[in-house]
């Protein structure tokens, strides 16, 4: 299986992504290569990253100097996403990662706090407004992606574990040794907001509560 992680920053991909690479019969997952820009053909992939020929994968992240650009092309992650499948075919496992908007901008602004580099917040910010919706949306869309809740995966991560290494096909028995911080989901009343609310997010949530899993609330409004 060649498993590609995927979602907006903060929204969960590196646990995710370390859940898949601290499973034995993954043989690597990379961190934001973009393994796919560095070959013209899957057989040059192969010679630059022998472990494609096994059990493997990457994780991404919306954010690529504009939200949901890959380098300096027009394509964005929807695009990378299909040809990750168009590449791997059977192989190709998509796990998409999606977590409350409130969650995952507030994490974002501390995130930019410590670590200042690349686009600021201030450009993110309105990039996930207009794309948010659209992007899960067309990903979730794709054959072979399952898409996840964050806050299920941190309030049940046994079940929900064992649901994302059953759908990579890989030994469901293998216990991952991270202990969940529960304390990461948003107490919305109780957070102080790190940004302007905007009224957009509302769309982009009731879009994200039509995905099974843990009901988004917007005590925002």
């Amino acid at each position: 299986m060649k498993i590609l992680v995927v979602g907006f920053p903060r929204s969960g991909t590196s646990l995710s992504h370390r859940i898949f690479a601290k499973h034995p019969e993954v043989k690597g997952m990379l961190f934001e290569k973009w393994v796919l820009k560095q070959g013209a053909t899957k057989k040059e992939l192969i010679r630059k990253y022998p472990m494609f020929k096994y059990t493997c994968g990457e994780k991404v992240i919306w954010e690529k100097r504009v939200t949901g650009k890959i380098g300096k092309t027009d394509q964005n992650i929807i695009d990378y996403c299909l040809k990750w499948n168009e590449w791997f075919k059977d192989e190709a496992r998509i796990i998409q990662i999606i977590r409350h908007p409130f969650d995952s901008l507030n994490s974002l602004v501390l995130s930019k706090k410590r670590f200042p580099r690349g686009p600021s917040f201030k450009t993110i910010y309105p990039e996930y407004l207009n794309n948010a919706s659209r992007f899960i949306n067309g990903i979730k869309s794709i054959p072979n992606c399952m898409t996840i809740k964050y806050e299920n995966l941190i309030s049940k991560p046994e079940k929900m574990i064992k649901k994302m290494y059953k759908y990579c096909n890989i030994d469901t028995n293998h216990k991952h040794p991270e202990v969940m911080k529960k304390g990461r989901i948003f107490n919305y009343k109780d957070k102080e907001f790190l940004f302007e609310y905007d009224d957009r997010l509302q769309n982009i949530i009731d879009k994200l509560n039509e995905i099974e899993g843990m009901i988004y609330h917007n005590d925002r409004i």
